[in-house]
This record gives structure tokens, C-alpha cells and sequence, in this order.
């Protein structure tokens, strides 16, 4: 979801950008405050809902969920011992100390098997865990409770990335795909889509204009004066690469899933090409 500059990026990484946050913008993406409340609230979550997290960054998911469910109990999965460390002060700060657990590590290599989970929240891990189905029916099915449900955040094309939007981010134009094969990929994971949120522009703009300043203000105010220019240099690139190749190519999309076994799956599923077609007035 990060532009970076073409070439070795070195010192110059993801974690890098968004571990400069501040609280002005937790989520690592392009959501706002009203959005995460909106799909949180959308859950429904019943009395003492238990939360996962996985890949819970510096925690702004699943923290608000606890602030707005104050029964609620949740886990959070982070491979970042330094995202980690952050998300669990700002639960102490906020109260939530005693209600948070956050553990470093591969999603996959924790061993959650006898804690169910009301809500799983998973936004814009998948590709790199794996792919949406394997994560869906592998990852996160096996840790719902029955009538638990699924945030899952998605990035997709909102038109064909040129190379060198392909280049500053990284990836190939099969990396993802457009905004109705996202729910291609949801519903053959088992995923039935009851709510659903694609980040506006004014979402995204907020978001790359946060991790901008914050590399502004490391390179003018924070960073030893022989490594200024370089930061600059990269806070330079990676604005230009959004402004001129990123805005409007990329979208993301969160959607809140109820899990259905194969047989409903398939009948909730898109209409095939060779089956009759609904009865119409």
C-alpha cells in the first residue's frame, strides 16, 4: 500500500514511514475515525465479545474496538516488535491495559486454538499471508466462534497500473485485482460480503499526507544532519510517487464478512454464465 522510490530503499522501509506516526493517524491506511467506528459498530458484537487482531500495527482496529465495546476482551498479532510496543502503551494510556494482549510473531504460528473469537480483523494482510482464500478459510475460520464475524480489508486497481505505478509500489498488475475481483476472491474464500466501505480519496490523501509529514519532520527536526538530505530525497519521492501515479490507481476496500460453509457459499456465489437467469417483472 506504500509508494517507494525506485532502486534499493534501504534504510528507507514501510516500517520506517509508519513507525513515525503519531497519533494523529494510527491506522497504517487509508480509513478514517468515522470509518472504523462505522464498520466496528456494523458488527453488532453481542455482551463480552472477544477481538483478534491480526496484523494490529499500532493498534488503531482493534483498540477503538475495545473503547467502544467496554466488556470486550482482544488479542492483537503483530510481526513488529516495535508497532507492538507502541500499540500496548497506547492501551495502557487509554485504560485498555488490562483488556489488551498483544503478541509478536507470524499470524500463523500462534497457537489460539482454544480461544474463539467474535470478531476477527485482518486489514490489508492478506496478500502477504497468504492470499485472501488461504487466509480466510485457513487463518481466520478456525478461530471464529460460531456467529463470528470477519473485518477484512482489501487493496484492489482503481484503474490499470501503468509500470511505473507498478514500479513505485513494488508490485505487478496481477498483484491485485480490480475492485469486483476482490469480491471474487472473498466469496471463494467463504466470505459473504454484509457491509462494505472503499476508502475515498479524502481517506487516502489524509493517510499519505500524515506519513509525508511525519518523514518531513524526521528529516528537518529529529534526524542527525548528515543523514537530512536522504531523508528529505525519499520524503520527496515517495510524495511525488503518489501524487503523479499512485492517487487514484490504488484502492482499498474493507468488508465485513459472515463465514458460510461450502454448500451456501457456492449459492450466494456469483450467478455462472449457464444458469438460468432470475425471473424478472
Amino acid at each position: 500500500m506504500i509508494p517507494e522510490t525506485n532502486g534499493d530503499s534501504g534504510a528507507f522501509t514501510d516500517e520506517a514511514v509508519w513507525s513515525r506516526l503519531d497519533a494523529a493517524h494510527l491506522p497504517l491506511g487509508p480509513f478514517s475515525d468515522t470509518t472504523i467506528d462505522r464498520l466496528i459498530r456494523s458488527a453488532r458484537l453481542g455482551s463480552a465479545p472477544r477481538i483478534l487482531d491480526i496484523g494490529c500495527g499500532l493498534g488503531a482496529w482493534i483498540l477503538r474496538a475495545l473503547e467502544l465495546h467496554p466488556d470486550a476482551h482482544g488479542v492483537g498479532i503483530d510481526i513488529s516488535r516495535k508497532y507492538m510496543d507502541r500499540a500496548v502503551a497506547d492501551a495502557e494510556r487509554r485504560g485498555l491495559g488490562e483488556r489488551f494482549v498483544g503478541h509478536v510473531g507470524d499470524a500463523w504460528d500462534m497457537d489460539l486454538s482454544e480461544e474463539g473469537f467474535d470478531l476477527v480483523i485482518c486489514v490489508g494482510l492478506s496478500d502477504p499471508l497468504g492470499g485472501t482464500e488461504k487466509v480466510l478459510r485457513e487463518l481466520i475460520r478456525p478461530r471464529l466462534r460460531d456467529g463470528g464475524l470477519i473485518l477484512l480489508g482489501e487493496p484492489f486497481w482503481e484503474r490499470p497500473p501503468n509500470q511505473v505505478a507498478q514500479r513505485a509500489l513494488g508490485v505487478s498488475a496481477e498483484r491485485y485485482p480490480d475492485a469486483d475481483g476482490v469480491y471474487d476472491r472473498v466469496m471463494a474464500g467463504g466470505g459473504l460480503p454484509i457491509d462494505v466501505h472503499v476508502s475515498t480519496i479524502t481517506e487516502w490523501d489524509e493517510y499519505m499526507w500524515a506519513c509525508v509529514r511525519a518523514l518531513a519532520e524526521w528529516g528537518l527536526d529529529d534526524a542527525p544532519h548528515e543523514q537530512r538530505a536522504g531523508i528529505l530525497r525519499f520524503m520527496a519521492d515517495y510524495r511525488d510517487a503518489w501524487l503523479r501515479e499512485i492517487r487514484g490507481t490504488l484502492g482499498f476496500t474493507t468488508l465485513l464478512l459472515r463465514p458460510l460453509p461450502l454448500p451456501l457459499s457456492i449459492l450466494t456465489g456469483r450467478r455462472p454464465d449457464w444458469a438460468a437467469k432470475p425471473r424478472t417483472r
